[in-house]
């Protein structure tokens, strides 16, 4: 596990270089083949051979680039770099273990069995989804209050505090998990849609284990961000639901722009 933390370190650093360029437009691209291929990686699908044999071929075929640290002048950009690499790593760890906790999993659990008793459950998310702007998160009773007041999203709340009391350069903006239609189980605060299954974040977590994000403006969460998806299995590894984590990378951008 250790090294497989490492690698993907080295990974993440070089997938930055490629965004290295393009700051001054606040957003940059990680490609959807090196996703694919890191997700592949993590989720033992391919070797750690077969996986430094591709990371070879991208580098070799100037499909990633390595910045010339000779030609940076921002040295204070690099660092923030490393530092998001870094943190971006521990966010995986931290949520693939908050995918494991003991309420989480009971929730998506709960939550899966009541839509499977539905005879038309796609129909009822979207006539869902549909309410969902209307709904108020403070009204008792609402179904976004219901889904940002339960014992699961008291779990994930505490996970995003602890973070941001850490002192950290890079901490969540928001966390949550849905079942395994796609619906939202739990969540930090209100998000844009009530369903995600539509999403290219929840389609790639369900289908390579991990999703790494573009970054950009986090609508939901209002921020800037760098976003980590993770595919929520159960005792016996069978798929339940999706964790999505946004994590905040405003400072980035700040530093950048001046």
């Amino acid at each position: 596990m250790r090294k497989k933390t490492i690698i993907l370190s080295l990974v993440l650093v070089l997938v930055i270089g490629l965004a290295y360029n393009v700051y001054a437009q606040n957003e940059f691209t990680i490609p959807t083949w090196i996703k694919t291929a890191v997700g592949f990686w993590v989720n033992n699908q391919i070797s750690d051979e077969e996986f430094f044999y591709a990371i070879e071929y991208f580098v070799e075929n100037e499909m990633i680039h390595i910045p010339d640290a000779k030609k940076n002048t921002d040295d204070n950009l690099i660092q923030n770099l490393h530092i998001l690499q870094t943190a971006i790593n521990e966010k995986i760890r931290e949520s693939r273990e908050l995918a494991n906790n003991v309420q989480i999993q009971q929730a998506i659990a709960e939550s899966n069995s009541a839509f499977y008793d539905i005879s038309n459950t796609a129909s009822l998310i979207q006539q869902l989804d549909a309410r969902w702007q209307s709904s108020d998160p403070d009204e008792p009773g609402s179904l976004a209050y219901i889904l940002i007041n339960n014992d699961a999203a008291d779990v994930i709340r505490a996970t995003i505090k602890a973070d941001q009391e850490s002192g950290n350069e890079f901490t969540y903006a928001e966390i949550f998990v849905t079942n395994a239609y796609g619906a939202n189980v739990a969540q930090s605060g209100k998000t844009s849609d009530y369903r995600q299954d539509d999403e290219l974040w929840w389609k790639e977590a369900q289908q390579n284990g991990i999703y790494l994000s573009e970054s950009g403006y986090d609508e939901s969460a209002k921020v800037y961000s760098s976003d980590i998806a993770i595919k929520i299995l159960d005792r016996d590894s069978n798929f339940i639901g999706v964790l999505k984590a946004v994590i905040d990378v405003e400072s980035l951008i700040s530093n950048e722009a001046r």
